[in-house]
């Protein structure tokens, strides 16, 4: 091999680690990178040729250069009966973005309105114990979203002790609004200004009997009792949500804004 091509291999070896990358996000695989590396300093070469510089088998150097023909990344012409090989012009790759960048613009409307059409997902988790109540808690703060709850607050305080509080600060350090119907109640933090910024609260006498705290965030639904075992779930189902909503707002309209 002679000292130009030492040299252009030199090279490539010392640069191929910060093309390989980019080249291969853009969509090819290892050997088309390896082919079109090398033939870009070689100009136009035949096959013969580009096989004395690379490591490949030569069928596979011959099928790859149609790969990157087929891609419009080599261009062929034939001298004297003999196939030669051209790598395009870098700079054509970008054009090659932007055109495929305005295919799918052109098609993006069709392809939002696809999904604006997907059937919801629907699901139901089961939980038991203190530590899946947590769990459903965590899952009903985890994202900043409108909340709704209403349920047997005292009970619940009776029974899961602590994490009705740690529940709380999670939502205002959260920011999560929230509308509550609770059972008659009143505590310190009821009153600060953070908590009323964040919380409509309305109370509801009857609801002291309510064997349960239920949410609604987006398009699921969170359970679990206040009373007995310990049992919970998370329903992911937008009519099941919505109809929950309803039943909210129907204690809403009930209770009082005052716990006295």
């Amino acid at each position: 091999m002679d000292d130009k091509y030492k040299e252009l291999n030199i090279q490539k070896t010392s640069n191929s680690m910060n093309l390989e990358i980019p080249l291969k996000e853009y969509g090819l695989s290892e050997k088309e990178i390896g082919v079109y590396l090398a033939l870009l300093p070689l100009g136009t070469i035949n096959l013969q040729e580009i096989s004395k510089r690379l490591e490949y088998p030569r069928t596979t150097i011959y099928n790859t250069l149609n790969y990157l023909i087929n891609k419009g990344l080599v261009s062929k012409i034939i001298k004297k009966g003999i196939t030669h090989f051209t790598a395009i012009d870098p700079e054509k790759l970008k054009e090659k973005i932007e055109e495929k960048k305005r295919l799918i613009e052109d098609i993006l409307p069709q392809l939002k309105n696809l999904q604006q059409n997907k059937k919801e997902s629907s699901s139901v988790q089961i939980f038991e114990g203190f530590k899946g109540v947590y769990t459903i808690i965590s899952d009903v703060f985890n994202k900043k979203q409108q909340t709704y709850y209403f349920g047997g607050y005292k009970k619940s305080l009776d029974i899961l002790k602590h994490l009705p509080d740690q529940a709380r600060l999670m939502r205002l350090e959260k920011n999560i609004p929230a509308k509550i119907v609770i059972d008659p109640a009143d505590e310190e933090i009821f009153h600060t200004k953070k908590h009323k910024s964040l919380t409509e609260m309305r109370f509801l006498k009857s609801l002291e009997d309510f064997p349960a705290m239920i949410f609604i965030y987006g398009n699921k639904v969170a359970i679990f009792t206040v009373r007995g075992d310990l049992v919970g779930m998370i329903v992911e189902n937008k009519e099941f949500a919505e109809a929950m909503k309803m039943i909210f707002e129907m204690y809403w309209k009930q209770a009082k804004k005052t716990y006295l």
